[in-house]
């Protein structure tokens, strides 16, 4: 019997609790650092120049890479507490470039589905004119054209969030632990069997809490420095110290999420190879 959702989220505080001083120099390093530069640089590629944008993108790109590397160390972790933190460091300088792959394949998977939007779109007379300028609108595009447009994102992304919970969800858990290629889609799907509704309303839960905690964090805390700091610009103190905020709840939900997904991955492999061995 797979273990329900509470004690899976029992064994990830239990985890957590117990292993602070581990975890504390990868989450600092590989998540709470990258996520502030993150937030901080993003802004001002928008009003760089060509070249400018192109370093701040490669920077933003790199940065992305050291979470992913961040969240795989911490997975790692949480398979064996008692080896500590060198052997999960190991493991994510191993499988970092294998996991990239998988998430550059599924992210490729998801930008085919968008081509008929593009195609829909172009047959319906839309062109990249009518988003530039101030006066940006779909008005020319033909209604017909934007009312599949709008049907075919909606389902879309209802399949997507489906197939996210189901294919991609445990991901990371199971490239480190089985080391698969690309078996590790039909394997996230037999994991997942049985517990779909549940893990896609508890990562549904975690992304609002989230969103929420993060734009209050962001309106509140943001609101307070700059009447307190001032300053104008697109990077400020007080919009760094803000960021720097934000960054610290998101690395929260960070480390509960990829602890918890690690937990998850162990109770449903120990529930099929029981089911397995029982047959």
């Amino acid at each position: 019997m797979i273990a329900t959702m509470s004690t899976v989220w029992d064994r990830t505080a239990e985890f957590l609790s117990d292993n602070l001083s581990a975890l504390t120099p990868i989450v600092l390093l590989g998540i709470f650092v990258p996520l502030t530069v993150f937030g901080s640089l993003l802004p001002l590629q928008a009003t760089a120049g060509p070249v400018g944008g192109i370093v701040i993108g490669c920077i933003l790109l790199i940065l992305s890479l050291i979470q992913i590397w961040g969240s795989i160390a911490i997975t790692a972790l949480a398979f064996d507490p008692a080896a500590g933190r060198a052997p999960a460091i190991a493991t994510a300088n191993n499988r970092l470039l294998p996991v990239i792959g998988i998430f550059l394949l599924a992210l490729l998977a998801a930008l085919l589905f968008t081509l008929p939007i593009g195609v829909a779109l172009g047959a319906g007379g839309f062109t990249p004119a009518m988003l530039s300028g101030a006066g940006s609108s779909l008005a020319g595009v033909n209604g017909g054209a934007l009312a599949f447009v709008f049907g075919y994102v909606l389902v879309l992304t209802i399949l997507l969030l489906w197939a996210y919970t189901r294919f991609f969800a445990l991901i990371v858990p199971i490239m480190v632990m089985e080391r698969r290629g690309f078996g590790v889609f039909t394997r996230s799907f037999v994991l997942t069997r049985g517990i779909g509704w549940k893990l896609f309303g508890v990562l549904l839960l975690y992304f609002v809490v989230l969103e929420v905690s993060a734009l209050a964090a962001q309106g509140v805390v943001g609101s307070v420095l700059r009447l307190l700091l001032g300053g104008e610009g697109v990077l400020t103190v007080a919009g760094v110290l803000t960021q720097i905020v934000v960054a610290a709840i998101s690395t929260l939900f960070s480390v509960l999420s990829v602890a918890f997904v690690a937990k998850l991955y162990l109770a449903t492999r120990d529930a099929r190879e029981a089911i397995v061995e029982a047959a």
